[in-house]
């Protein structure tokens, strides 16, 4: 994976690249949630306890930035095969 396709796929997930690690959008972050619902339906208890937090505790961002993370790692893993 080219520098701008890596930079494309971090921008389509709602990443950036800050100095001390990965910054999630507000659209990465209501993506992420949208993940997190899905999850919560087939009983994932993470989810289930991470759904119920309020928007703002910043665990559920937390949480959500990590969600954003794996699916950004499994589309570089993929684009190497």
């Amino acid at each position: 994976m080219i520098p701008e396709e890596r930079q494309e796929a971090l921008e389509g997930h709602g990443l950036t690249e800050a100095q001390d690690g990965f910054v999630l959008s507000l659209w990465g972050f209501q993506a992420a949630m949208r993940t997190a619902r899905a999850l919560r339906g087939q009983g994932n208890e993470e989810a289930i306890r991470m759904m119920a937090l309020d928007a703002s505790d910043p665990l559920r961002w937390e949480y959500a930035r990590a969600i954003q993370i794996e699916a950004f790692s499994i589309e570089i893993h993929r684009s190497r095969i």
